[in-house]
């Protein structure tokens, strides 16, 4: 698509829902999405046939059986996941005290560098107080600028600065409108990149245009330090993000895993009573009905929450300076 052009309806739309399903969305939302699919689709075979099609003679025993191992191996997947949390949270203090050390050191240096004495302690605040600055010093290289004799040079000056403005004004409005949590925080710079400043920021300072002042080339040192550390401040806040998001996860499945499991062993236990004795035809199908799509439910869970998560590690795999397609692939 042409710059400038407005995409085409289709596209916003496909977009808006993308967006919607793969971050910006409920999970147990999705989830239960996911429930209703399955229950409409039991219901569209079992109302033409009718109880015959879940008779106890029918493959659903089979089914149920396959229903309560799987939902069962999903307690070993609870467990690793709290492993895989639990790994990150626990050391001993000599390793415990380098890793606070390292990020007190790291909100330093971001202190010195904007100009704060200190710092904001949500990472709502903190982002935006990176932001803030990489704004201020876009304005500062736009006002350098004009100094600048060489028309190309001043050209690409011209361009990073309005494209360093837009990225720190997007993450504020973002920031701005979000209730400050850490899935808000993550998803206001998930998509966004400095490949192309950087890349031009290494052109200047190399000298592959004119040459430009001292002042210049130290304001350009300082914005490129400015969004290493916006990286480095996106990058962790992610994996505190994905840290919560896992740990939030496994009680999920064990609040929904749990009933799923008592659901297919009553269910099993319901068809093995109706081969003995009569029961009644409405308990029967409503009993399957229900015990069917909760044995899915464990599976919609895993299934909602682990497509953000794919997501957010594809949008954010790379480390500056380099970049990756990052376009939908549904």
């Amino acid at each position: 698509m042409a710059d400038g052009a407005r995409p085409a309806t289709g596209e916003s739309g496909y977009r808006r829902i993308a967006d919607w399903l793969l971050l910006e969305g409920n999970r147990l939302s999705i989830a239960g999405g996911v429930l209703l699919l399955t229950l409409g689709g039991f219901l569209a075979v079992l109302l033409p046939f009718g109880p015959s099609s879940v008779r106890p003679g029918s493959p659903m025993y089979f089914l149920y059986s396959s229903l309560l191992t799987g939902d069962l191996t999903l307690l070993t997947v609870v467990l690793s996941i709290n492993q895989l949390v639990l790994s990150r949270e626990l050391g001993e203090p000599g390793t415990l005290r380098k890793r606070i050390n390292e990020t007190l050191s790291y909100r330093h240096d971001v202190e010195e560098l904007v100009g704060a004495s200190t710092s904001p302690k949500s990472p709502s605040g903190f982002l935006h107080l990176l932001h803030r600055s990489l704004e201020a010093q876009a304005g500062e290289l736009a006002a350098l600028t004009d100094r600048v004799d060489d028309a190309q040079t001043r050209r690409r000056l011209r361009s990073l600065s309005d494209s360093l403005e837009r990225d720190a004004q997007a993450v504020s409005r973002t920031l701005d409108a979000e209730d400050g949590s850490i899935f808000s925080v993550m998803s206001a710079t998930v998509s966004t990149t400095h490949a192309d400043q950087l890349q031009t920021i290494a052109g200047l300072q190399s000298g592959d245009a004119d040459p430009v002042t001292d002042e210049l080339l130290r304001h350009l040192d300082r914005i490129e330090a400015t969004l290493l550390q916006i990286d480095v401040a996106r990058k962790y806040f992610r994996t505190v993000y994905v840290q919560k998001e896992l740990a939030y996860l496994s009680r999920i499945l064990l609040y929904i895993g749990v009933p799923a499991i008592v659901g297919s062993g009553l269910a099993l236990v319901l068809y093995n009573a109706n081969t003995v004795a009569a029961v009644p035809s409405t308990l029967f199908v409503g009993a399957v009905t229900v015990t069917f799509v909760l044995g899915f439910a464990p599976l919609a869970v895993l299934f909602a929450f682990v497509l953000r998560l794919a997501w957010v590690a594809q949008q954010t795999a790379t480390v500056p300076p380099y970049d990756t397609e990052s376009s939908y692939r549904l």
